[in-house]
């Protein structure tokens, strides 16, 4: 897999658990509910998913994608 597509997947995977969390949140509050085991086990699946991203970046510092504007 190259990797401007691995980092794509990563990318896209972050952002997969962060929309469900958000969206989870959203349902749980409109109830009036606080949080619950579902929410917690997605919070761990967005963290996980996000230091993967994070681990990927630090491996492949010369990635394109990667580079700063200064």
């Amino acid at each position: 897999m190259s990797s401007s597509s691995e980092i794509e997947l990563l990318q896209a995977d972050a952002r997969y658990y962060h929309d469900r969390v958000a969206l989870l949140r959203a349902k749980l509050y409109r109830r009036g509910i606080g949080p619950n085991a579902q929410l917690k086990g997605l919070e761990r699946s967005l963290e996980r998913a996000e230091q993967r991203l994070r681990d990927y970046r630090r491996r492949e510092p010369d990635d394109p994608t990667q580079r700063r504007r200064r």
